[in-house]
């Protein structure tokens, strides 16, 4: 969950400055929490395409191939800062989702429930080509010609691993509309706010090593 700590980042920097030993010692204590919730997220992952037919990537390459096994391995953790987000803020350790298939498993349905609404569709023509099929109108609509598909895939993703949201745990942190999803977050909420404690309390030991170092010098 994201927790906001005033000066982490200058403190980071600072640590790693002067005292690389305990940035070191740090970044692995922090990997060390971390790791957990990423074995546990990955158990989360299904061993076979959630939906039959995503075993494939499609035609038009704009929907990732499913590979149980890439979308394991997609899940990990950083202890390096991020680039700062719309908002300005920046993560000094965090746990991604490198995975486009995983991702999509992640989070599909997150904001609509049964799926994308389905848009007119209409008509398209190729002249060159003599080719004819049907699109939808509008971006962020479903694209298939079935209205059900995506309550379909969602249905099919819910299977394997229910939507859970971790804004629910206890302890400080930012609540966001993103704190929900089948595996990563899942594995955050079921953690129950543990290693959020941890990795706050890791930081303030951190920087009381750092503090009590610099005034023996």
């Amino acid at each position: 969950m994201p927790t906001e700590v005033k000066g982490a980042l200058e403190l980071r920097k600072a640590i790693k400055k002067f005292s690389p030993e305990l940035a070191k010692e740090t970044r692995k204590e922090l990997a060390s929490l971390l790791a957990p919730i990423v074995k546990t997220a990955r158990g989360f992952i299904p061993s076979q395409a959630p939906i039959s037919g995503w075993g494939k990537a499609s035609s038009n390459g704009r929907f990732p191939e499913w590979s149980s096994a890439e979308a394991k391995r997609g899940i990990g953790y950083k202890t390096s800062p991020s680039k700062p987000n719309k908002s300005g803020f920046r993560s000094i350790a965090r746990i991604v989702n490198a995975s486009a298939a995983g991702a999509i498993y992640e989070t599909a349905g997150r904001k609509n429930p049964n799926g994308r609404p389905q848009a007119k569709m209409r008509d398209v023509f190729i002249p060159s080509t003599g080719e004819r099929y049907k699109t939808s109108t509008g971006k962020n609509y479903g694209k298939s010609n079935n209205p059900n598909a995506g309550n379909i895939f969602i249905e099919a993703m819910d299977q394997y691993s229910q939507i859970k949201d971790a804004n629910n745990q206890t302890g400080a942190g930012r609540r966001t509309s993103k704190m929900k999803g089948r595996a990563i977050f899942r594995a955050w909420a079921e953690d129950g706010g543990k290693t959020n404690a941890a990795v706050l309390k890791a930081i303030e030991n951190t920087k009381i090593k750092f503090y009590s170092a610099m005034r023996a010098k």
